[in-house]
């Protein structure tokens, strides 16, 4: 392929009426050759940058696309790791809630037990009160049955034979 320098260094010989028309002739030619070659190949080098443009704009817009999408990803992530933070606390809340009011309820409950073990014992001291009474009345009674009949027993003479007790304490045995 010839280079500029060589289409500049040429020189044709000189004849009769001028340069040689062969010489020049075959210069052309091979400088047509060659000039033809390049601008083929000029050709087809900007039809191929054309397409490599067109290429990298659309890698260019699909790297901007995966950016976007990226972006996009992180966003919803992140609204995501927001709703389930806000879940995850009104869950925590409801939980605790639900635990105090189980605690109230408990807390209730044994307040209402004390209150009936109170009732209860209160109920029980009554209860051991009138039966000691009761039975401190029936002691009494008792021991008063028995003074009466120690009584009876000392006022009959060693000799009786008890006929007293048949017609009763104080009656005439006579009668």
């Amino acid at each position: 392929m010839l280079t500029p320098l060589d289409i500049n260094k040429k020189e044709f010989h000189r004849s009769f009426r001028g340069y040689s028309c062969e010489e020049v002739d075959e210069f052309l030619e091979q400088v047509l050759r060659d000039y033809g070659q390049v601008f083929r190949e000029n050709q087809e080098l900007r039809e191929k940058n054309l397409r490599l443009t067109e290429e990298l704009e659309r890698y260019a817009r699909l790297e901007q696309t995966l950016k976007d999408a990226l972006v996009m990803a992180q966003q919803t992530a992140d609204e995501m790791r927001q709703n389930a933070q806000r879940e995850a606390s009104l869950i925590v809340q409801e939980a605790e809630n639900k635990a105090r009011e189980i605690l109230n309820q408990a807390r209730l409950q044994v307040e209402k037990a004390e209150r009936y073990q109170s009732d209860l014992e209160a109920r029980a001291a009554a209860f051991k009160m009138r039966l000691r009474s009761f039975l401190q009345a029936q002691l009494e009674l008792l021991a008063t049955e028995e003074a009466a009949a120690t009584a009876v027993s000392e006022a009959q003479p060693a000799g009786d034979t008890g006929e007293t007790e048949k017609t009763g304490p104080g009656l005439d045995p006579g009668l």
